[in-house]
Parts: C-alpha cells; structure tokens; sequence
C-alpha cells in the first residue's frame, strides 16, 4: 500500500501495480446508490450486471464496480502517466462521494 486518502465519505487506496502504473481501490462505508450506473456511463462503456459491472474508458483507464459492496477498483491504462492516472483516480472518488454523501 503506497498511500490512503479520504475523499469525503469515499476511502481511496493506492497499492503498486507495476513500474508503470498503480492500482486505486476506492471504498463507501455502505453501497453505491443506484444512480452511479447511469453517472458513470456518461464516462464510456459499461458491461456487466447490476451486482458487478465494469466501466471502459478508453485511453484513460477501466474501472470495477461492486455497488452492494460500495467497492471500486480503478486500473489505469499502461499509456497514461502517473499524475493522470492519480487524477482520474481523484475524478472517480469525488463523483463517489458526490452520489454516497447525503445532501444539505
């Protein structure tokens, strides 16, 4: 593990992947709401069901969902650099928090 980080109510964890790129493990206390499908889309392609679906964004990275788990791994793809890989990690984890935090 190289580093945690709290993003409002999203827990986002670094581990080293590889020499090129690591791994962002992004976490709720509870379940991603339903809505975070439909938000995510917008991003790229979506395969997949309601319990585990992933998320393709070409050219930037591929993001796993487990909604009930309220758990995301976010692998970024081998031809980006390490600060837009850890932004689009950030990118991911403020929408999370966004859709899981309770409004005003």
């Amino acid at each position: 593990m190289l580093e945690t980080v709290a993003i409002g109510a999203i827990v986002m964890t670094r581990r080293y992947g590889c020499i090129r790129r690591d791994q962002y493990e992004l976490r709720a206390a509870g379940p991603f709401p339903p809505t975070l499908r439909e938000a995510l889309a917008a991003r790229g392609a979506i395969t997949g069901g309601p319990a585990l679906y992933v998320l393709d964004v070409p050219g930037a990275y591929q993001l796993t969902v487990a909604p009930r788990a309220g758990r995301a791994l976010l692998m970024p793809r081998l031809s980006t650099e390490p600060p837009f890989q850890r932004a689009s990690a950030l990118d991911v984890a403020a929408l999370l928090d966004a859709l899981t935090s309770p409004g005003p």
